[in-house]
């Protein structure tokens, strides 16, 4: 199948036991059908380990959280003994994405790896794709086309003759969004009413008034742009596309709020923006409920 993917797509590979937030540790590990159909047929003491610890589909983790096929080393040992595609689905996508957008498959990568959001930080990206060839699910076919309103956004995101501001400006104008810095005390209130999974993220992801330096103006625009691309591409209807604007540029003033305070470096401010990922944009529940909160102002 082809698929279309950022320009930085093809540089991405997975950094294994270089890894500070391995994927294998404090998440749901699924295993699909046609992988659990594999496993019965394995005759090895592997096999029986990984029968043993599979109920209802889903890996049963360590007391720490850790998968119990991720060695010492940061490396699975179901890919060392017998390769990838010995692997759930889920393993060997994550942190790959897919969606149908004006008749098309796209994928990407999402910014809650550390290395997908390095590199998601380290390009401009503004509607520029390559095409790959890949095996993947069918994304479901969408019933409303946000790929007209989408270019408009990465047109104005790629513009040179205005800045961060003025583009932030503009959107939230053409799209009649909530002013999210003067109604911040209000946008902070839903915002601590969120489940985290670390409750220091509930002090950290914030709304408030602090600016990022000019040097920083880019990394807000490559997240902007990578949230659109993600979110906005999925929307099911006028209303609902304007509410993912709302909730991409949200978290960009998050985000924003964080350097801006800290005043720290780029393999900080990619650290931060990871944490926004997975503590929001990751949780369903946290996305939807932002996204309502939007919709219901617009």
């Amino acid at each position: 199948m082809k698929i279309y993917f950022p320009h930085y797509y093809k540089e991405f590979h997975c950094i294994a036991s270089e890894c500070k937030h391995s994927c294998c540790i404090g998440w749901e590990i699924g295993v699909d059908g046609g992988t659990m159909e594999k496993y019965n047929r394995l005759s090895t003491p592997l096999g029986d380990e990984l029968r043993s610890v599979i109920s209802d589909g889903v890996i049963e983790m360590c007391s720490d959280g850790r998968c119990p096929f991720l060695d010492e080393c940061g490396l699975c040992r179901v890919i060392s003994a017998m390769g990838e595609e010995y692997t759930s689905i889920i393993c060997r996508e994550h942190p790959r994405f897919y969606h149908r957008i004006g008749g098309r498959t796209e994928g990407g990568i999402g910014a809650v790896c550390e290395e997908a959001c390095r590199l998601i930080l380290s390009y401009d990206f503004y509607g520029e794709f390559i095409t790959a060839e890949r095996e993947c699910e069918e994304p479901d076919e969408g019933i409303f086309d946000s790929s007209a309103e989408r270019e408009k956004l990465f047109g104005l995101l790629r513009r040179s003759d205005i800045g961060y501001y003025e583009k932030i400006i503009e959107i939230s104008a053409y799209f009649g969004l909530p002013d999210f810095l003067s109604e911040r005390e209000e946008w902070n209130s839903i915002l601590s009413e969120l489940e985290f999974l670390d409750e220091n993220s509930a002090k950290l992801l914030r709304v408030g008034r602090n600016k990022a330096s000019e040097g920083m103006h880019v990394l807000l625009l490559r997240f902007l742009s990578y949230l659109i691309f993600r979110h906005v591409s999925i929307a099911e209807s006028r209303e609902n596309l304007t509410a993912r604007v709302g909730f991409s540029i949200l978290l960009t003033l998050i985000f924003e709020n964080i350097i801006g305070v800290k005043n720290c470096s780029f393999v900080e401010a990619v650290e931060y923006a990871r944490i926004i990922s997975e503590e929001i944009e990751y949780s369903e529940d946290n996305t939807a409920a932002l996204i309502f909160e939007v919709e219901s102002r617009v």
